[in-house]
């Protein structure tokens, strides 16, 4: 009787916990609706379209496995150091409910029930612009890497100021990057009649003085927009140029990128986007020189005559770049938060725009701290084996740019809210877990070495800390840091002259987490 009764329990326990099961139509589907269908749609960038049960059923396992290490859906900043608008960011409960879905048979429930799924136009997020400017079309040969100018005239009556634009590449495979700037002066529009071809040829710039910036498109980047009542100014009569980076190898490629705007009405405050942080004009540490085999760290900073605030933030760095983290000290010395990136990935970066306006007062100095790793353990460098990096727009350079759309400060600016989550409180926790969770221990160098090998490492979070160096046989025979570390990244010299020859391990290791890479001495 008792055997028959707690089979009667399990087999009821069982049904209750498949009937309680998540299922697409009424767990699932909002959460891809509202985080995941705006690049996966049958028009959007994402390889594979999530907008039906069939679409999901055919890439379960990937689903399960992107979510759950954070991979997807892709969000470089980490959102405990600073928050941002149009967030993509799933919370823990969002992900837990995904991967039961999936661990339960991914069963599709009554999808009549399922909400309404959005509505995507094409693969514009700008479906009617106020003003469109499209590049000739242009067939890229290129050995080398290649910035072209294009010159569109705007046909601009008045001064409009823009409050979205968006940069619709004509080759997603080639465009590299683009660079939209305005000019009234007719510098460019010669440059370009000079060259028989579509556009002209301009490395750096676009040969113009009086060219002003007014949006950068990277990989990764969607439709920017400002808040209300605030604005880009393109001026009447003015240029368009888009300098578009084409990298080398590229052959009987075509091209035809062009760039959408939308216009404000009514008073509008003026804003200015510069590189503020950049790795020509105020690095304290620089020139960016990344010898093959090692890591570096680079500063730049940049001192604030007055009060300004800022609605936007944009890092930039390429392959050999592997985390950012952007600040400002004020004259009181405490730490104004702008960004912070520990995983760098070079496809996704973007132009992010804060919740809440920033003021940073005069006095202040913004700061950048940028880490790159040229060793064989940066999964997207691009060189096997690994090959001197300088400073450079190249893709196989490097760069540490750091664009701020910024306006003079007004009182009360820091009290405007731009994303109403804040008010409502339906935004997502920010206890989100940071991509980078664990110690980070980088490759020795030099090796073999040469009397005084460099260790370097990243600690997610400070604490107690011990790096040494073991032989073959897991004896310590050195200790070469031991105590309480902040966390960030670390580096130590530490010469091996007395050791035997031999191989060797560093071994880092913080809150009972081991990580160790062999040298040659």
């Amino acid at each position: 009787m008792k055997k028959h009764l707690l089979l009667t329990l399990c087999l009821a326990s069982s049904f209750l916990v498949h009937a309680q099961a998540p299922t697409w139509a009424n767990d699932v589907a909002p959460i891809f609706y509202n985080n995941c269908t705006r690049c996966h749609n049958p028009s959007g960038i994402a390889p594979f379209s999530l907008m039906t049960y069939a679409d999901a059923m055919q890439v379960t396992q990937s689903i399960r496995a992107s979510v759950q290490s954070r991979t997807m859906p892709p969000w470089p900043p980490d959102p405990a150091y600073q928050r941002f608008t149009h967030e993509r960011l799933l919370s823990a409960q969002e992900i837990q409910t995904i991967v039961t879905w999936v661990d339960s048979n991914s069963v599709s429930g009554n999808l009549s029930q399922a909400p309404t799924p959005p509505v995507y136009t094409g693969v514009s997020q700008m479906p009617n612009p106020d003003m469109v400017s499209q590049m000739p079309l242009y067939t890229v040969n290129a050995s080398a890497d290649l910035y072209r100018c294009f010159v569109m005239p705007s046909g601009l009556a008045n001064d409009e100021f823009v409050t979205k634009v968006e940069v619709l590449p004509g080759n997603r495979n080639i465009v590299h990057h683009a660079l939209i700037y305005q000019d009234v002066a007719n510098t460019c529009v010669n440059l370009d009649n000079a060259d028989p071809a579509p556009g002209y040829t301009s490395f750096g710039g676009v040969g113009s003085f009086t060219a002003t910036l007014v949006f950068g498109w990277v990989p990764g980047q969607e439709m920017y927009e400002l808040p209300p009542n605030m604005g880009i100014r393109l001026l009447a009569n003015t240029n368009i140029i888009m300098q578009i980076h084409y990298p080398g190898g590229t052959f009987n490629q075509l091209d035809s990128t062009q760039v959408r705007f939308t216009f404000a009405s009514g008073t509008v405050r003026d804003v200015t986007l510069n590189p503020v942080l950049n790795y020509w004009a105020n690095l304290t540490n620089g020139p960016i020189n990344i010898p093959p085999n090692t890591t570096r760290t680079y500063h730049a900073q940049q001192a604030v005559s007055s009060d300004v605030t800022l609605l936007t933030v944009a890092p930039h760095m390429h392959l050999i770049g592997r985390t950012i983290k952007s600040y400002a000290i004020d004259p009181n010395g405490d730490t104004i938060p702008f960004i912070d990136i520990p995983d760098w990935n070079f496809h996704w970066q973007g132009f992010y725009n804060f919740r809440q306006l920033i003021r940073v007062p005069a006095g202040s100095v913004v700061h950048a701290d940028a880490f790159y790793d040229n060793t064989s353990n940066n999964p997207w460098n691009p060189s096997s084996p690994p090959q001197q990096v300088n400073a450079g727009e190249a893709t196989n350079d490097e760069m540490l740019v750091v664009y701020f759309a910024y306006m003079p400060y007004l009182p009360g600016d820091e009290n405007i809210i731009v994303d109403s989550s804040v008010l409502s409180g339906t935004e997502p926790p920010p206890a989100i877990i940071s991509p980078v969770q664990t110690p980070q221990l980088y490759a020795p160098y030099p090796v073999p070495s040469q009397g005084t090998v460099n260790f370097t490492f990243f600690l997610p979070q400070g604490g107690r800390t011990t790096l040494e160096i073991v032989d073959a046989q897991g004896r310590t025979v050195a200790t070469i840091a031991g105590g309480e570390l902040r966390a960030g990244h670390h580096q130590f010299s530490y010469d091996v002259t007395a050791l035997a020859k031999g191989t060797y391990f560093v071994q880092l290791t913080q809150n009972e987490v081991k990580r160790s890479k062999a040298f040659v001495h």
